[in-house]
């Protein structure tokens, strides 16, 4: 098996184009700018690296955060109080009745079902708090973005070819816009006005 011999390189007729004629950074998304400070660089980076929440996830930190919240309210110092003075109507219509008064007996009495009524009338408002939809639960930035924002959005894009750019993959992201998303988008345009 033999090599073909090299052959001497034949010199092009046309001129290399020259480096200020096409410069690269005009194609680079993430072109070094010197005129760029810190802020700019973090804005577009967070941007850039935007990850789609899907709304069952978002659903599921919500519950969570449900959870975590009724746990710390689950035991109040108003729900103390009133089962304490519900014990203690009671202790003191069983004291009265030993004592064989009428008066302390009803007032015993009185004290325990004005306690039985604010206990019941406490508790059955916390139901309402697990019945309200997860949406109350979410962060600021986890809402979903309304139509003012998506608007936003697209002046945003239209305004900025970077912006425009990353965000190209979102209208195709079957995860919805978020707040936080367009909040992303601002910070990039407030950080390149400075």
């Amino acid at each position: 098996m033999t090599r073909p011999a090299l052959r001497p390189a034949v010199s092009d007729p046309t001129p290399a184009p020259s480096p200020s004629t096409v410069p690269l950074t005009r194609f680079m998304l993430y072109a070094p700018d010197t005129a760029e400070n810190a802020a700019t660089i973090a804005a577009r980076r967070a941007l850039m690296s935007r990850k789609g929440v899907a709304v069952d996830e978002m659903n599921q930190r919500a519950r969570l955060r449900r959870e975590q919240a009724s746990r710390l309210r689950r035991v109040r110092w108003p729900q103390l109080v009133l089962a304490s003075a519900l014990v203690a109507g009671i202790g003191t219509a069983w004291w009265g009745s030993q004592q064989q008064s009428q008066a302390v007996l009803l007032g015993g009495y009185a004290m325990a079902g004005v306690a039985v009524v604010a206990l019941i009338a406490r508790i059955a408002r916390q139901p309402a708090l697990s019945r309200r939809p997860l949406e109350h639960d979410y962060l600021p930035d986890e809402h979903l973005a309304t139509a003012d924002d998506i608007a936003l959005l697209r002046r945003l894009a239209q305004a900025d070819k970077e912006i425009e750019i990353a965000i190209a993959a979102w209208w195709r992201d079957a995860n919805p816009i978020r707040k936080g998303d367009v909040r992303l988008a601002l910070d990039v345009q407030r950080a390149k006005l400075g």
